[in-house]
């Protein structure tokens, strides 16, 4: 199996340089840069999904989101918090709308979310115009190429196949059955996949040795007709990217059709989907960057604390992202409001992080500075008595080195600003009632 690895990336800026960023806004809506409130408050802008396909994955996003403001006292950066909330829709006008009036007239400093590719791609050119940063939390589409004000807390929608090609191409003794939605954020899975699968000599069981793509406008719940092909053409193995309810009816009819090739996949296969799936997702393999079986300190504690608030519910991925996507903020606030308040002379000696220390990145296994553990004691900043400009807290993002997450240790990729981290090989088992997606090994390291 290949393995990929890259070294990790410290992205470190002077306070000089933060300075001269925050100094300017790039706001396109007035003169007048976005604070976030007055005084002490931060307007956060929280766009998720609350209808449709992919409402689950908005309500694990959520819970993840709040727990972390809870853990906090509902602060970031030592200042309390507004949360302006919306609902993505299918990441079209909907959300569209909702970015425009939370940038024009809630005035927030930053907008996190966006559950689906298309969301991301609808918010980028708004939030880069309004010179705002975007933490998304899901997949981050391949047509997004200016990502100077955007940030994602969770993977490159095409990392998730690539992590997984070279282990089913070396595992299954056969062609592949590749299949997925008809979207953006279908195809960078899927391809991502095939990709590197096909140009290693993996074959496709697929008529024509192309993937079978299925509607998304509305996305499909009904798949005994793809089933059927799948089930003539010979494969050995499938291959398949949904998410939702679209990716529990899958599994579920796979199972009720009576197949039983193995069945592979991105982890929002079964992600969050457990409970519903039941014995019907016992056996399916997916690959993702996160499980809650992950034996680490900051995942331990992680865990405990999910599971304290919501009643034994097992933490995922989207809880991960968006706890992550806190915790990214909480720092970043912090670096940004010292670095406002710092005075001319220290720029040239000092770097801005949150302690004001040298800017030499954090050891690996060691937190950072300003790091907040997933047992989640309140912090206090420095405040000044100043608004948080969102130009400084963009920068002050790039800053942040090594984030001590759940999945593990992880920090921005200085070309795409998306995790370098570790995917895993993760198989469906059931524990008595309980199933969990149990990690079987590290398949990659992939970010950039």
């Amino acid at each position: 199996m290949t393995r990929h690895s890259l070294r990790g990336l410290a992205a470190s800026l002077t306070v000089a340089a933060m300075l001269a960023v925050g100094g300017c806004s790039n706001s396109s809506m007035d003169s007048q840069p976005a604070t976030g409130g007055s005084g002490g408050e931060v307007k956060i802008g929280l766009i998720i999904p609350k209808t449709g396909d992919y409402k689950t994955v908005g309500d694990d996003l959520h819970d993840g989101w709040q727990l972390y403001l809870d853990q906090h006292g509902g602060m970031l950066g030592g200042r309390k918090v507004t949360i302006v909330e919306a609902d993505e829709g299918d990441g079209g006008e909907t959300a569209r709308t909702a970015a425009k009036k939370m940038l024009e007239q809630d005035r927030v400093v930053a907008i996190v979310g966006g559950a689906t590719a298309p969301t991301t791609a609808t918010l980028q050119p708004l939030v880069t115009a309004a010179g705002v940063p975007f933490i998304g939390t899901g997949g981050r589409p391949s047509t997004v190429s200016d990502v100077s004000h955007v940030w994602h807390t969770s993977w490159l929608s095409e990392e998730t196949g690539a992590a997984a090609a070279d282990y089913v191409r070396t595992t299954v003794n056969g062609p592949v059955f590749a299949i997925g939605p008809n979207y953006i954020g279908g195809k960078d899975n899927i391809n991502g996949f095939v990709k590197p699968f096909t140009a290693a000599g993996g074959k496709l069981a697929n008529a024509g040795g192309e993937p079978e793509w299925t509607p998304w406008t509305p996305p499909t719940t009904e798949f005994a007709p793809y089933l059927t092909k799948i089930k003539n053409s010979g494969a050995k193995a499938v291959y398949a990217f949904y998410g939702g309810k679209s990716a529990a009816e899958f599994i579920k009819q796979y199972k009720e059709f009576g197949l039983t090739i193995p069945l592979y996949g991105p982890g929002f296969l079964t992600e969050g989907l457990l409970p519903v799936l039941g014995d019907a997702g016992v056996g399916v393999w997916t690959c993702l960057n996160y499980a809650s079986t992950l034996d680490n300190t900051a995942n331990r504690q992680f865990v405990a604390a999910f599971q304290s608030k919501y009643q034994g519910k097992a933490p995922n991925l989207y809880d991960v992202t968006a706890w992550d996507a806190a915790l990214i903020l909480d720092r970043a606030i912090t670096a940004a409001t010292q670095t406002s308040t710092v005075s001319p002379s220290a720029t040239a000696s000092t770097a801005a992080s949150p302690t004001g220390t040298a800017s030499a990145p954090p050891a690996t296994g060691s937190p950072a500075a300003g790091t907040a553990t997933p047992t989640g004691s309140p912090r206090t900043a420095s405040t000044g008595g100043v608004g948080v400009d969102p130009a400084a807290l963009n920068a002050a993002i790039g800053t942040l080195g090594q984030i001590d997450s759940p999945r593990g240790p992880w920090q921005f990729g200085q070309r795409n600003h998306t995790p370098v981290q570790k995917w895993y090989l993760r198989r469906v088992q059931a524990d008595g009632t309980t199933f969990s997606n149990v990690v079987v090994q590290e398949l990659a390291t992939l970010g950039a």
